[in-house]
C-alpha cells in the first residue's frame, strides 16, 4: 500500500513537472510553424445588427524570414475599397510596423501610438488584432485545459503589462494542443466585461501547417460581425520578398 501511495505522488509530480506553463505555451503560439510564405484568396464579410452584408475580396501575402514575419493584405473588391493595402511586420524582436495604403488618396499611412485601437478598414477586428503578439509584452496564465468543438485545448488568459500595448483589459483563448492553434477567443474590456470573441469554424491541415480557414470577430455590444473565409491558399512557392515594403503597396 505504501509503495502504491508513494508511485502515486511521484506520478502526479512528475506530470505536474512535464506540464507547460502559460508562457511556454504563449511563445508555442507564437512560432507555430506557418511556412516560409504563402499567398490565400480570400473574403471578408461585414454584418450588421439589422442583417445588412458586404462582402469584399481581397489576396493575403505572408512571408518569414530571419529578421521578421510580414503580412501583404490587398483589397480587390467591391470599388470603394479596391486598391487598399494593409502591410504588418512583426519582427522578431518584439517591434511592430504596420502601413496602410488608401488609393483615393494616394499615400500610405503609418498605423502606430493609439491609432492601433481603431477598426480596421470598418471591420470588427482592431489594428492590434492584426499584430503578432510578442509574448513578453504580456502576462499568461494556464487557467486550465478543455475540450472545445471535440478538440483538447489549453485555456490561456493573457493580460498586456502595459497599456500602450492593447486597448483590451485582457483576453482568453482556447489553443489546440495539437498545433498551437487559437480557436477562440474571448476579449474583455478594461473593466473586466467581455464585449468581443472571435472563433475559428474551421480550420485542418494544409501542406503540413495547421490553417484556419473560416473565422469570425463578433462585437457582443454592438451586435456586429466580422468573417473571413478563405477559398485558397498555397504555401512554400517563393514569394518575391520586395513586395512586402511600403513602397509597393502604392504599386500593383
Amino acid at each position: 500500500m505504501r509503495k502504491t501511495i508513494v508511485f502515486i505522488i511521484f506520478w502526479l509530480m512528475a506530470n505536474k513537472a512535464l506540464a507547460l506553463t502559460g508562457e511556454e505555451i504563449a511563445w508555442k503560439v507564437y512560432n507555430r510553424p506557418q511556412g516560409k510564405d504563402s499567398q490565400a484568396e480570400s473574403v471578408m464579410i461585414l454584418k450588421k445588427a439589422r442583417g445588412r452584408e458586404k462582402t469584399r475580396k481581397m489576396k493575403i501575402f505572408t512571408r518569414e524570414d530571419k529578421k521578421a514575419r510580414y503580412t501583404l493584405m490587398r483589397f480587390l473588391s467591391p470599388r470603394d475599397i479596391a486598391g487598399t493595402a494593409f502591410l504588418s511586420i512583426s519582427y522578431h524582436n518584439g517591434k511592430e510596423e504596420q502601413f496602410l495604403y488608401l488609393p483615393a488618396l494616394k499615400r500610405t499611412r503609418r498605423i502606430a501610438g493609439s491609432f492601433k485601437f481603431h477598426r480596421f478598414v470598418n471591420s470588427e477586428f482592431l489594428y492590434e488584432d492584426l499584430d503578432r503578439r510578442y509574448p513578453p509584452k504580456y502576462r499568461h496564465e494556464l487557467l486550465r485545459e478543455e475540450i472545445l468543438q471535440g478538440t483538447p485545448c489549453y485555456v490561456v488568459k493573457t493580460t498586456p503589462k502595459k497599456k500602450k500595448y492593447s486597448s483590451y483589459g485582457y483576453w482568453v483563448q482556447w489553443i489546440t494542443k495539437d498545433g498551437y492553434l487559437p480557436i477562440r477567443i474571448d476579449i474583455y474590456d478594461r473593466k473586466g466585461k467581455l464585449f468581443k470573441r472571435f472563433s475559428a469554424q474551421k480550420w485542418e491541415k494544409i501542406q503540413g501547417y495547421w490553417t484556419i480557414l473560416e473565422s469570425q470577430m463578433e462585437n457582443l455590444k454592438k451586435k456586429r460581425l466580422t468573417i473571413i473565409k478563405i477559398n485558397k491558399i498555397i504555401y512554400d512557392q517563393g514569394i518575391d520578398p520586395k513586395i512586402f515594403t511600403k513602397r509597393r503597396l502604392e504599386r500593383w
